[in-house]
């Protein structure tokens, strides 16, 4: 008689279909899931002989009790996490013997003789690894049409997370910076300025481990420092060999420092090598104007336009004497910038601000630099602290930027000074005839007074104009009377406001001015001289310069002839404005110069910046400055 399995109730019968749903559902989990991950600490020894150039997946659970472990894919470590040891210090620890190890943007600075050679590896973990956070940074150069930024996913970033075990090649960027170097033995006949540069070895071959200068090896590839800098961007999928090497320097002493530094996202340390961003307006005996070219070209009324101007100035500048060697071989590096260079960050000699004025009147930064030498010409170079709102180990970029060196000289008689930022002619920018009794703030005042009581009066004649009037009435259909009113503003600071140079300056375009007057140090061009008897050269074109400041004998860069073009087309006929012609044309007034160079002043100028400017209406008129000047004053006081 068969077994009798005993009759279920029906609440019984439910329970066994469950339960029996739930043990198969369990059964396929664990066929078909097949879980790849397992705790660090659980992680067997097999796994050191393991493909290990599969991506890095890195996170961190709490287990509740405060112990936080890390999940690791399988083969993405030689070894485990040691207690309280990060990635990227594990990465470290596992270097070869006599090797350093470096991390994602993590740079290393070290001494190093001449005649030595220092080893690092960039390894596979963090070739494969996760890259950097991206920092705020600056507002951009302008608003893109289509902004997205919410949508910005790293698409590389992803595929390296996928299920795809296929090797993928990574850019590396490599970059190193010389901080310090050997100096010149001056006994020693035989030894130059600068010492030999740096040397950057990179290999990506397990047989070559230690690259360098004693090896002849087809594996490496070498790389010598230009201004103290190597950037180097290279494809890798597993570990990245390098060194660092300083060749012999005879008739030198001391040893090198320097940085360097590897990224998976950018250039640590960077160079521009193609444009110094950095222009001279113009300079004085001991002080210099710089701006940077535009840093936007939006509109004044967009957001971006505010955000420029309202920041607080991202860039530093870094000037030195071109007799002064120190820097020389270095000026590509921050680092080196920072400690050698005559005017850096520390010497609070440096006076920086956003101003919108000269070229289309968009955002600049501006540096007034003082503390210069009388007649010398000194190396400027724009720079930038890490990526301009963070810097230092773990940011993209934290190494600084260094632009192209460019020239800037000061002058050599001190009857000239730099004035800007003034209250009405704000769009002055440039040295002006001056009187060392005189200090800036005054001389700021007597200018800027003098053109702004001019403007008062020509603004009283300005309001006799229908210049709301009707288009059968009005004096133009293509300007008005705010048109006008900036062009006379414009010529206005221009001619009561003259750029100086120095008298001993022998540039044909400039004039000759004031020379009537004794010079500041009490000796006199002989009355005979034709500049004393001559009615243009013996005076300044403004008589309040010749009246109050007695600066001496200068000379001007004349204003450009299209100040007074400017003025005659945008005004009314009715105020009578004329520009002379005829052998006028050179007597106060000069030309543009198409490369850049200053050769007539116009406000907002600034050396080789405005090379791309373009007349208006293609025509220049040229004027007797004396002459319009008389007969505009007259015609409104």
């Amino acid at each position: 008689m068969g077994m009798q399995f005993p009759r279920l109730t029906p609440l019984q019968s439910r329970f066994a279909a469950t339960f029996t749903a739930t043990l198969f559902l369990v059964l396929l989990y664990l066929i078909f899931s097949s879980p790849r991950f397992a705790y660090a600490a659980d992680i067997p020894s097999s796994i050191a002989e393991t493909d290990h150039n599969h991506p890095i997946s890195i996170g961190s659970l709490s287990d509740g009790i405060g112990e936080e472990r890390i999940w690791l894919e399988l083969g993405d470590f030689d070894d485990v996490l040691e207690e309280d040891e990060t990635p990227d210090q594990a990465i470290v620890r596992r270097a070869p013997v006599g090797v350093t190890a470096l991390g994602n943007n993590q740079f290393k600075q070290d001494n190093i003789k001449p005649g030595e050679t220092q080893f690092y590896v960039f390894p596979k973990e963090a070739v494969a690894g996760p890259k950097s956070p991206k920092p705020k940074g600056l507002p951009p150069f302008e608003p893109a049409p289509n902004d997205d930024s919410d949508q910005d996913v790293d698409f590389h970033e992803l595929k390296r997370r996928d299920g795809d075990l296929e090797k993928r090649s990574t850019t590396v960027y490599i970059s190193m910076t010389t901080c310090s170097q050997p100096s010149a033995n001056k006994s020693d006949p035989n030894s130059g300025d600068i010492p030999p540069q740096l040397q950057v070895f990179l290999s990506r071959s397990e047989s070559l481990q230690k690259p360098g200068p004693s090896v002849d090896n087809s594996s490496q590839t070498q790389y010598d420092a230009n201004g103290g800098y190597v950037g180097v961007p290279m494809q890798a999928d597993g570990d990245v060999y390098l060194s660092v090497s300083a060749p012999n320097a005879t008739g030198f002493s001391g040893i090198y420092t320097y940085e360097i530094a590897a990224s998976i996202d950018d250039y640590f340390h960077s160079v521009v090598e193609d444009d110094p961003f950095l222009y001279w307006v113009d300079g004085d005996i001991n002080a210099a104007l710089l701006v940077t070219n535009n840093v936007t070209e939006s509109a004044s009324d967009s957001e971006n336009y505010k955000q420029w101007m309202n920041i607080t100035p991202p860039y530093t500048v870094f000037a030195s004497n071109i007799n002064d060697t120190s820097i020389l071989g270095m000026q590509k590096s921050y680092c080196a910038l920072n400690q050698l260079a005559q005017i850096r960050k520390s010497s609070n000699n440096v006076e920086v601000g956003m101003t919108n004025r000269g070229l289309g009147n968009k955002p600049k930064e501006q540096f007034y630099i003082t503390g210069l030498n009388r007649s010398s010409t000194y190396y400027g170079i724009l720079a930038m602290d890490g990526n301009s709102t963070s810097s230092g180990n773990g940011i993209i970029g934290g190494g600084g930027r260094v632009w192209q060196p460019m020239n800037f000289s000061t002058k050599a008689d001190d009857n000239c000074a730099v004035l800007f930022n003034l209250t009405f002619c704000s769009e002055v920018a440039y040295a002006v005839p001056a009187n060392p009794s005189l200090n800036v703030a005054e001389l700021t005042n007597i200018y800027d007074s003098y053109a702004a009581s001019l403007y008062k009066n020509f603004s009283y004649s300005l309001q006799q104009v229908q210049c709301n009037a009707s288009t059968d009435s009005a004096y133009s259909l293509a300007v008005g009377c705010d048109d006008c009113a900036a062009a006379y503003k414009q010529w206005l600071c221009s001619v009561t406001i003259p750029r100086c140079a120095d008298f001993s300056n022998d540039a044909s375009f400039l004039r000759v001015r004031n020379a009537a007057q004794p010079f500041l140090n009490g000796t006199q061009i002989p009355s005979n001289n034709p500049l004393v008897q001559s009615p243009v050269e013996s005076r300044s074109r403004n008589p309040l310069i010749d009246s109050e400041i007695r600066p001496g004998p200068y000379k001007e860069i004349l204003p450009c002839q299209d100040l007074c073009w400017d003025l005659v087309r945008n005004c009314p006929s009715v105020l009578q404005f004329s520009c002379p012609v005829g052998q006028a044309l050179n007597a106060s007034y000069g030309y543009r110069d198409p490369n850049g160079d200053i050769t007539c002043s116009y406000l907002g100028a600034a050396y080789y910046l405005n090379h791309s400017w373009s007349l208006h209406s293609g025509v220049l008129v040229s004027v007797y400055t004396l002459a319009i000047f008389w007969t505009v004053f007259w015609a409104f006081v």
